[in-house]
């Protein structure tokens, strides 16, 4: 599917899961790359960014946090930019909603009444990637919140819930760090050419985006470094109270092995056996162990043990 939005002379063409027929058409129309035109039809899953003579190739691969049965995954995502002078091509395979968003207030004129220079179409560019950063921090935010829900819960007494769904969490980390971890490299090299090749004071556009990718960086790390406090937190909680029932129960286990010997022994079968068979025998016995319970559990409360 191909949809055209125009503004101030600058086209932008955005490509959801091109036909050979549509990518083919889009590279005759632009004069591009043959390779280009192969990289716009298929998924390379490969953040990087290439230099033409009139145009550059921006591929970015995207963490996207979708809804999964209770919890949550993280999709991987790739958008490929061209961008000319006057003309942005954009090419996905999956439905990206921040790029959605973005076509509706882009229709409306709305996105980029901020600056009246719209010089070329790298200004575009960066509008669009600000957007798309501004959902990635809000999926950052959102596993944060997450993450403090699970602190409170922990504390609260549901520790062995926890496990699973920090680990659930983890997950989600762990890969959106590894679909990002190029994208500091991408931008690094077009901080490094984007003067030159879009010409004026761009470089600063870009500087910002690169800025920008930091904070995102640095969401990251903080959810991480929470992540691993609250999993040492939780374990700790949850070896507590798993030695707390460990030392009950063998308290019991200690308590009642005296018992059980004493009566083992009353029920052997032999001669003469003491208090056996008098009238009081069966009341004797359990006096005696009941005075022998309370004697072992006055010890032990005594030394501290329970």
């Amino acid at each position: 599917m191909v949809k055209t939005h125009t503004y101030r002379g600058v086209a932008w063409i955005d490509l959801e899961s091109p036909t050979d027929d549509e990518a083919s058409n889009v590279v005759k129309r632009y004069g591009l790359h043959p390779l280009v035109g192969e990289e716009l039809k298929r998924a390379s899953t490969v953040a990087k960014a290439e230099f033409y003579d009139d145009y550059s190739l921006i591929v970015l691969t995207l963490p996207v946090r979708k809804s999964k049965g209770s919890g949550y995954e993280i999709a991987n995502r790739e958008i490929d930019f061209v961008i000319g002078k006057n003309f942005l091509i954009t090419s996905r395979t999956d439905t990206i909603d921040q790029l959605e968003y973005f076509g509706k207030v882009f229709e409306a004129n709305s996105i980029l009444n901020k600056d009246d220079r719209i010089e070329h179409a790298g200004f575009i560019f960066y509008y669009m990637v600000k957007r798309i950063y501004a959902g990635m921090i809000e999926d950052l935010e959102n596993i944060r919140d997450s993450l403090l829900l699970a602190e409170t819960r922990i504390f609260a007494g549901d520790e062995r819930k926890m496990v699973e769904v920090l680990s659930g969490l983890s997950r989600e980390l762990i890969d959106f760090r590894q679909i990002v971890r190029v994208h500091s490299e991408v931008w690094q090299t077009m901080v490094e050419k984007a003067g030159g090749f879009f010409g004026g004071d761009f470089g600063s556009y870009i500087r910002d985006i690169r800025d920008e990718f930091s904070a995102i960086h640095e969401l990251i790390a903080n959810a991480r470094e929470l992540l691993a406090d609250l999993r040492e937190t939780n374990d700790s909680l949850l070896s507590t109270k798993q030695n707390e029932i460990i030392k009950v129960l063998t308290l019991v286990a200690f308590i009642f092995y005296p018992l059980t010997f004493i009566t083992a022994i009353f029920t052997v079968p032999a001669q003469n056996v003491p208090i056996i068979g008098s009238p009081w025998g069966w009341w004797g016995l359990v006096i005696a162990m009941g005075l022998l319970t309370a004697l072992m559990w006055w010890y032990f409360k005594k030394r501290r043990w329970i």
